[in-house]
């Protein structure tokens, strides 16, 4: 009689539990889902980023070479 009485009880503890750790490891999904398009969205910034650099960077370099020819 004591196994019938504590069948209840587990699927009664269980069920609720297992509801949460399903509905947590939804939100874990798609909050991963969420960073990876915040990634994307950040790495396509630092390319841009990047490339302005370089240009400026070339841009630096020719203006000083043409004030030290123009001396």
């Amino acid at each position: 009689m004591s196994k019938a009485k504590r069948v209840p009880l587990v699927a009664a503890l269980v069920q609720p539990v297992t509801r949460r750790l399903a509905r947590m490891e939804d939100l874990l999904i798609e909050m991963r889902h969420e960073q990876d398009v915040k990634l994307k969205h950040i790495t396509g910034l630092q390319k841009q980023l990047d490339t302005l650099t370089e240009q400026v960077n070339v841009i630096s370099t020719k203006i000083r070479r043409l004030s030290v020819r123009r001396k």
